[in-house]
């Protein structure tokens, strides 16, 4: 069985795990079973690289967690002998909740941007195709049952005694081995036409296919029409589903195909789809990789439907009054922003980054999608791929070492760093520290001068020049003549008298010069000594006295 604590951990996103975090904890404080099922859950098992939105099933009242997304921190509420992991950073809160009383569920898009629902367990029967099911409320083997196909039918556990624990009772994680679709009865496409366009969204997506008895039911579905059975709301969250795929465009043409398009909305048909939009969108995402471009695929869908239809479709599948501004006035918010992209308000690097931060990302994936000229494309790349990279590497801790404290005026002085470097204007490390100086108003420390050296005195000066002098000379070769040293004076009276040079030299030795060893003799004396250094013999000077 694989570890689903380790799958978790390592397949959610940061801000996902966040969320999953909060909850579980939240609702180990109210004392509920919380899970967390659904597509999820499938996409886990599968080992799919990136987990869409998040399901939540309750054993209870979704109202008590709900009250936990308020912004206040959970850290007063917190029981420390809780396994469930601490939350970091700030609480998450509920921008945006849409609350379902008759179902008790609520659809929640998180501050951090994470999507999701929590619901109620509950069992459903439906009094005849179509129909909106009766709910009663029920255990989390209840709420599996209930669904669609078996790999839907799965939970993980996220209570503190359980966490991690999978709950399989239809073997879905066998069918996803398989790689196989199987419905849980045979009148789940009547009792839910929506499911129809289910099986082939979710094929087409993870390449899976019906197992034989699936196929044979949704045959008899299609016989049948009971996709025209399909209620407005199944009709709105399927259609919404395709949106949100990463290739909608391949999913509605085989929709197309098969007939099935008016079952989402009776303007849809297959001459209306354009599918070159489709291609231009998903060219964005190798830019923007996680942007959510449901938006702009609903603005393609819609492009050609004329304006009523359009905005009829757009409050179907918009709940949100901002989303549906927004998607009505895509194109004209995007055109504008190009107009002012080749003004001179978009002048620098930093005016563009300013002034691309106060737009809303929908638009400026409309411009990578839509406007293909040159200056607007380089300027909008930037924004997305060298700005963030400038972003993560400002000098934070290079200005807390200069001692300045975090603050406001922290905030400001790295801002006007990154602006600068946007700009060029400051490249090196030399120069940032310079910047971070002068905006802190830090002035640079002086070097501290060496000590002086102390002056030898004349007889300790003379002694280290001998001392150099001695030791940086080269040492004589056996060829070189020793210096000659002086010969002890004989006694007077003893030997002969006769004067020669003082100079010796050691046996065995020439005289480096032979001129410079004869030149103080006198010229009577010339001979003897040139004889004598013929025969390595030092002269000496003796001094004679006449014999009495």
């Amino acid at each position: 069985m694989s570890d689903y604590n380790f799958l978790m951990e390592s397949r959610l996103s940061p801000d996902q795990m966040r969320v999953v975090n909060q909850l579980s904890r939240a609702a180990s404080t109210e004392g509920l079973n919380f899970y967390l099922v659904g597509g999820a859950v499938r996409d886990l098992t599968y080992g799919q690289q990136t987990v869409r939105d998040l399901d939540f099933a309750v054993e209870g009242n979704p109202q008590r967690i709900l009250k936990h997304l308020t912004g206040q921190s959970l850290a007063q509420r917190e029981d420390p002998s809780s396994t469930t992991p601490r939350i970091q950073g700030p609480a998450i809160v509920a921008e945006h909740v849409a609350y379902d009383a008759r179902v008790n569920a609520a659809d929640i898009v998180f501050s951090n941007g994470v999507r999701g629902e929590i619901a109620a367990t509950r069992s459903e029967t439906y009094s005849k195709p179509g129909a909106v099911p009766d709910v009663t409320p029920g255990t989390i083997f209840d709420d599996l049952r209930r669904r669609d196909f078996s790999l839907n039918a799965m939970a993980i556990s996220l209570h503190p005694n359980s966490r991690g624990l999978l709950l399989d009772p239809t073997n879905g994680a066998g069918d996803i081995l398989k790689m196989e679709l199987r419905a849980l009865h045979s009148r789940s496409f009547f009792d839910d036409p929506s499911r129809i366009y289910r099986l082939y969204r979710l094929g087409e997506r993870l390449g899976f296919k019906p197992d034989e008895r699936t196929q044979r039911w949704l045959d008899a579905a299609l016989e049948n029409r009971a996709w025209e059975e399909a209620n407005s709301q199944q009709q709105r969250s399927e259609l919404a589903a395709i949106l949100r795929e990463e290739n909608p465009g391949r999913i509605l043409k085989l929709l197309g195909e098969k007939g099935l398009l008016p079952g989402l909305d009776r303007g849809l048909t297959p001459a209306k789809i354009p599918h070159d939009r489709f291609a231009k969108i998903r060219a964005t995402a190798k830019i923007v990789p996680d942007a959510d471009l449901f938006l702009l695929n609903f603005h393609a869908l819609a492009e050609k439907l004329g304006s009523a239809n359009r905005a009829r479709l757009a409050r179907e599948v918009f709940i949100h009054k901002e989303d549906l501004k927004l998607a009505l006035g895509l194109e004209a918010e995007a055109k504008s922003l190009a107009r002012t992209l080749g003004g001179s308000k978009a002048g620098s690097p930093s005016r563009v980054y300013t002034l691309l931060s106060d737009q809303p990302l929908p638009v400026l994936l409309f411009l990578l999608a839509y406007f293909q000229q040159a200056g607007i494309q380089s300027r909008v790349k930037a924004y997305f791929q060298k700005a963030p990279v400038v972003r993560a590497n400002l000098p934070r801790a290079e200005l807390a070492a200069l001692g300045l404290p975090p603050g406001p005026k922290f905030e400001k002085i790295i801002e006007q760093v990154f602006m600068d470097q946007l700009d060029g204007k400051i490249r090196t490390p030399a120069q940032v520290d310079k910047e971070l100086r002068s905006l802190a108003g830090i002035k640079e420390s002086k070097p501290v001068p060496a000590a002086p050296s102390r002056k030898l005195g004349g007889e300790k000066k003379a002694k280290a020049a001998e001392a150099k002098a001695a030791a940086t000379k080269a040492p004589k070769s056996e060829a070189e003549v020793a210096k000659p040293t002086a010969t002890p004076t004989l006694p007077k009276g003893k030997g002969p008298k006769t004067k020669v040079s003082t100079r010796t030299y050691e046996l065995g030795k020439a005289p480096a010069s032979p001129a410079k060893a004869t030149k103080s003799l006198p010229a009577s004396k010339l001979r003897k000594g040139h004889l004598a250094a013929q025969k390595n013999v030092a002269p000496q000077r003796i001094k004679t006295k006449p014999r009495r």
